[in-house]
């Protein structure tokens, strides 16, 4: 009878608890994880503008300094076209609410007229003492808002710093990724994350082109048939239609509820005509704009974003696809040449038309 190997089993013990400590800690820290991958997306994203300033004779960190300025007027000049009017009017709505729940009670105001057209008026004498049992709670439900908003947006700042840090030293970390893999891996290797690169940019450019094609349809829409806020609706609109799937009907509901309101005409012109620009949306520009860029069948879009929502919510679901065409360049890349039948050369129109 042999020796125990104690040494091997001891080892294999002690590279389970290793693991399982691994896996342990990646849990722990995966919000910070997802912000760092957030981050390097957003990095790879805006290197091109940092890569077109440069070759203009702008050094690279005022390029950088210059980009994120932008970016940061961009967002913040967004917050405020939405925040602001949306918050004046609550504050007002909320002063005025036990007003307007007795004159909807009555079938006057513009809700009660609304119930009115519907027919409603019956299950809106129900609904308004809950309405009115809600309102009695709403400082704290604004205060539990204002803490939401508080942390995601010091998220956003931990992310905005994150990616300045990445875009800073990207250059430096290529170079050390490169020196880790072989001589004959090299132009592999760059191949590969220069595809990677284009893909990201192209979605990218793409989502954002067609969610401001969105944004103005919806607030020309609205200006047109004089609905309130047509603005921050209109860039409401255009931000939710980035979410993939679900963002042109999540912008659909929100802008009809202020549409309906103003008149039934006024509903119905506004939803017809965010409506057909969805189908044209959905069944021409995406598979033009974005199709090219991560050619990945409707199906695995689907499953993606489901995923991507699952693991990480509304931000998962946004970077899903970018994933997914991330994935689907490495396996073109590695498995095409052993394997070619796996690969077939369809029309880009077919690969990506977004799930309706």
């Amino acid at each position: 009878m042999g020796a125990i190997p104690w040494k091997r089993y001891l080892a294999a013990i002690w590279l389970a608890i290793a693991s399982a400590a691994f896996l342990w800690l990646l849990f722990e820290l995966r919000h910070v994880l997802f912000d760092v991958v957030v981050a390097t997306f957003l990095a790879v994203v805006l290197s091109a503008p940092v890569a077109w300033l440069n070759r203009h004779r702008v050094r690279r960190g005022l390029a950088i300094t210059v980009v994120m300025f932008v970016v940061f007027l961009a967002i913040s000049g967004i917050a405020a076209a939405i925040a602001t009017p949306l918050a004046s009017q609550s504050a007002r709505v909320a002063k005025h609410a036990p007003a307007y729940l007795h004159q909807a009670e009555q079938g006057r105001g513009p809700v009660g007229r609304l119930a009115h057209r519907f027919h409603l008026e019956s299950q809106l004498r129900k609904a308004v003492p809950a309405v009115s049992r809600s309102l009695s709670t709403l400082p704290s439900k604004l205060l539990s808002l204002g803490r939401g908003v508080a942390s995601t947006g010091a998220r956003t700042a931990i992310v905005f710093v994150l990616t300045v840090f990445v875009l800073v030293e990207g250059p430096h970390l290529i170079d050390a990724f490169e020196r880790m893999v072989p001589r004959e891996r090299r132009p592999t290797a760059r191949r590969i994350g220069t595809h990677i690169a284009e893909t990201v940019t192209s979605y990218t450019i793409g989502i954002i082109a067609l969610a401001v094609l969105n944004g103005i349809i919806t607030f020309l829409a609205l200006e047109v048939m004089r609905v309130p806020f047509a603005l921050p609706l209109g860039l409401w609109a255009g931000i939710v239609d980035i979410l993939p799937i679900i963002g042109g009907l999540l912008g659909i509901a929100v802008v009809a509820l202020f549409a309906f309101v103003k008149s039934l005409l006024a509903g119905i012109i506004v939803v017809a005509v965010m409506l057909v620009y969805q189908q044209v949306k959905n069944h021409v520009l995406y598979p033009i704009v974005v199709g090219r860029a991560v050619q990945l069948n409707a199906l695995v879009v689907l499953l993606a974003v489901l995923a991507g929502a699952e693991l990480s919510g509304i931000a998962g679901a946004i970077l899903a696809i970018p994933v997914a065409a991330i994935i689907h360049v490495t396996l073109v890349e590695f498995v095409a040449p052993k394997m070619p039948w796996l690969v077939q050369d369809e029309e880009p129109e077919t690969h990506a038309a977004e799930p309706s």
